[in-house]
Parts: C-alpha cells; structure tokens; sequence
C-alpha cells in the first residue's frame, strides 16, 4: 500500500495540536508560580507579626533601663497588629511573585534565596508605611490609650509615616532579613511534600498547611518558653 503524503489541513492540525499544548504546559506553570507565591503569603504574615511583637519589648526596653523582660499585654499587641499583619502579607506575596517570575520555581535554591532578598527590602518599607495608619485607625476609633482629636490624630498620622518608614528601613533590615530566611525554611520543608513542583500540587492545601505552619510559630514565640522569646529579644536589642 503506498502512503498518502500528510495534507495542509493535517499541518495546520499538527501545529495548532502542538501549540495547545505549550499553552497549556505554560498555563500549567504559571498557575504552579501563582500558586508557590500565595502559599509563601502566611509565613510572611506570621514572621512579620514575630518581628513586630518583639521590637514591641525591644522598644521599651530601650526606653526604660529598669526593664524586666516579660511578655507584653495581648490585647494591646493585637491593636498594633494591623500593620504586620497586612505589610507581612503584602511584602511576601509581591517578594514570591517577583522572586517566581524571575528565578521560576524549580530551582532547588535562587527562587527562595530571591525571596529571601525582596522580603527584606519590602517587609521594613511597607509596614513602615502602615504603622501610622494602624496609629491613626486606633486613634478615631477610641481604642489607643492615650486620647487624642481626630485633628492630632490625622496629622500624627501625616507627619509620622515619613519617621516610620525611615525607621524601619534603617533598623528593621536585619530582623526582616532572618525573618525572611526563617519564611523560606517552613516553607521548604513544606514544599518538599506538596509544594509547587509536585504532580498534585493543590494552591489550597499547601496554603492551608503553611498557614498552620506559620500559625504554630506564632504561638510559640507569644505563649511558648520564655527563653525562645528571649533569645529573639537578645538578638534584636541594637545595644
């Protein structure tokens, strides 16, 4: 039997065939990329919490020389919470995006190590530039301690994100810097089990194993031993 030569109708086939399939194949990745980006999100709001709860006690440390360490009130850490809890989240999920889109995400070390470097120029900037505005949110709602007008409040708020933000960037590299790395660790161990380059990754279940994850650190460092969170102390105190 003599075989027929292929057509320009099965070409066009073979090619469209082909390039559904990198379209696919891309689409596959990017959803992978999307979804490594988001699951790092938790650690980096409970790093950034960790971070601010102890510069907290550090701050007052260094205002009172009397000082003995003990944990601080809950209630009044929660108030100032806004602030890591949002700049944490955002300053992850913009590190994991630029860090994915550049490095990708099967490389066993630079896309974490990028991650690492972006979350520590992002975390001090963007919570920074939150702070005054959690200030300013507990000032008009009545839940700071110290009473002010709307008015001292506002302007506290305008005239106080510039000293914060400098602040921060200035002091808070080195903490953002380990809390960045302490971020990539959980979630390498995380994603040596259900992370982004497995067959069945699922952008659900590993967000919600890493929001445990970042969950128990948390919890460990604000009602843990003492001496875990006064190794932090020591190790964030500038003197």
């Amino acid at each position: 039997m003599q075989a027929h030569p292929p057509t320009g109708t099965s070409f066009r086939q073979s090619y469209f065939e082909r390039d559904r399939i990198e379209e696919d194949r891309f689409e596959d990745d990017r959803r992978r990329r999307r979804g490594m980006a988001f699951a790092l999100v938790p650690l980096g709001i409970a790093m950034a919490l960790i971070v601010h709860y102890t510069n907290i006690v550090v701050t007052i440390d260094e205002a009172d020389w009397q000082y003995v360490l003990h944990r601080p009130n809950f209630v009044n850490i929660l108030k100032l919470s806004i602030a890591p809890f949002i700049g944490g989240g955002i300053a992850m999920l913009a590190a994991g995006i630029i860090a994915t889109a550049i490095a990708g995400r099967e490389g066993r070390y630079l896309p974490l190590v990028l991650t690492v470097v972006l979350y520590t120029i992002f975390l001090p900037i963007i919570v920074g530039l939150l702070l005054p505005a959690n200030l300013f949110f507990l000032d008009v709602t009545g839940l700071s301690v110290v009473e002010v007008s709307v008015g001292e409040a506002l302007s506290a708020w305008i005239w106080g994100t510039p000293f914060f933000v400098l602040t921060y960037a200035l002091t808070g590299v080195k903490q953002a810097f380990w809390a960045g790395i302490a971020s990539v660790v959980l979630a390498a161990g995380v994603f040596r089990f259900i992370g982004p380059n497995h067959v069945d990754f699922s952008v659900r279940r590993t967000t919600a194993v890493t929001t445990a994850v970042g969950f128990v650190a948390v919890a460990v460092i604000m009602f843990g031993p003492i001496g875990i969170f006064e190794h932090l102390f020591n190790e964030f105190r500038t003197d």
